[in-house]
């Protein structure tokens, strides 16, 4: 049944872009994905009909559903589902319609190949490439074969295509040699589109990171609001290539990027209970996006008598990297300003011992097998003033821990991420 679903879905997603000839920006990446397409997508909006993916929907089933317009799947109903694919057929076949000019899709992999299907559903004419890291190394080997897994994205371009590649990343820089034409973004030299002073700020409830965006020489001040860290701002820096490669006018992209809004759980600032402030990166974790939010969190001012806590849960499909990663970033936390730290499953007891042999004090490092365990401990253990990460592979919910220590836990459908009844079931 499956099998012939995603069949139906991808020979539809082919008949309507057969159709209405959208130009198509694939983005891919171990890290970054989602907010890079949020990214691009408000940038373009300002010039151009955008769509961009909707939640997360990445994969051979969700690419499709993007870009017959479809923000819900049919979940495990067959009539939600025969609805769908009446839809995605009267958009191919039926009278014309409007259809965007620009689609921005996610495109993710778990397995060898699945970039390379997901390319021949949506040639695109711009890949975008955020980082190659440990991830899914479970099922693609070690980092070689994450590299050959994420460069099919650029790969699959054609001789007209422009790959939008971070410059900051030796394996992704690599990918230039297949691409047509590149446009390289990052934070060092070697980067076209360049970030420089860029710093987070947390004041008095309002969130944001400033930094100069370069362009060839030429400078252009961002403000990205209710955004913090390096990642948002790499996301930022990508869109901005992507923009180059459209023909807009670097001076307006600024004024895109301002309409960028970061999705649930990637380093999203929130009120906690007993005047504490938490800064929600639950929707995922790998050892890069671990290090990019400790950096982030590390630079972020404290109250007077407050402390930093981090709260780490496993990192999931690491494979024979498991133990190895996690005990680095436990050592890395040590040595970010962490003052408190809570492993939370299986794996991070390796993350806590690599915390307590780069010299964390025993007192200071805790660790335990779920979220719901964590999350009591913690709201016994915090005090006024404390700023919180919580952070963790989907598969952790760590998302749990947020709504138990959020000041507004009634909004968490609002502001949190995996919400749904299906995921609450």
């Amino acid at each position: 049944m499956l099998k012939h679903l995603k069949a139906l879905l991808a020979f539809l997603a082919r008949a309507v872009l057969a159709r209405y000839a959208p130009k198509i920006v694939a983005v891919a990446g171990s890290v970054g994905k989602t907010s890079t397409t949020r990214a691009v997508a408000a940038t373009l909006a300002r010039s151009f009909p955008t769509r961009g993916s909707a939640k997360n929907h990445n994969n051979e089933i969700g690419v499709p559903l993007t870009i017959l317009g479809e923000a819900k799947s049919g979940g495990r109903s067959p009539f939600a589902w025969a609805a769908i694919l009446w839809r995605g057929f009267l958009l191919a076949f039926g009278p014309a319609r409007p259809y965007p000019r620009v689609l921005v899709l996610e495109m993710a992999t778990d397995h060898p190949g699945d970039l390379a299907y997901l390319a021949s559903i949506a040639p695109p004419d711009v890949a975008v490439l955020t980082a190659i890291a440990e991830e899914h190394t479970e099922f693609l080997g070690d980092l070689d074969g994450v590299a050959e897994e994420e460069g099919s994205i650029v790969r699959s371009l054609s001789k007209d295509g422009t790959a939008v590649l971070n410059a900051d990343d030796a394996r992704v820089v690599d990918m230039k040699a297949h691409a047509p034409r590149a446009v390289l973004f990052g934070f060092g030299e070697g980067a076209f589109v360049r970030a420089e002073r860029a710093e987070p700020e947390l004041a008095l409830g309002t969130v944001f990171t400033r930094f100069d965006l370069v362009i060839d020489g030429k400078r252009f001040p961002v403000n990205l609001p209710n955004a913090l860290g390096d990642g948002n701002v790499y996301a930022a820096l990508a869109a901005a290539s992507v923009a180059l490669a459209f023909h807009i006018d670097p001076a307006m992209i600024p004024f895109g990027l301002a309409e960028y809004e970061p999705p649930p759980g990637r380093l999203r600032v929130l009120p906690g209970i007993k005047e504490t402030m938490l800064v929600d990166d639950s929707y995922n974790s790998s050892p890069r996006a671990a290090e990019l939010a400790l950096g982030t969190f590390q630079r972020l001012p404290v109250r007077d008598g407050g402390r930093r806590i981090a709260v780490l849960g496993d990192m999931l499909e690491l494979g024979a990297l498991t133990e190895s990663a996690h005990h680095r970033i436990g050592q890395l936390a040590a040595r970010s300003g962490i003052e408190l730290l809570i492993g939370v499953g299986a794996a991070s007891a390796s993350l806590c011992r690599g915390a307590r042999e780069a010299g964390m004090n025993e007192e200071r490092v805790f660790h335990f097998q779920n979220s719901q365990e964590a999350g009591r401990f913690l709201q016994e253990r915090i005090r006024p003033g404390d700023l919180v990460l919580i952070k963790g592979s989907q598969g952790i919910r760590t998302e749990r821990i947020v709504k138990e220590l959020m000041a507004e836990p009634e909004r968490a459908g609002e502001l949190l991420v995996r919400q749904s009844k299906d995921w609450l079931n």
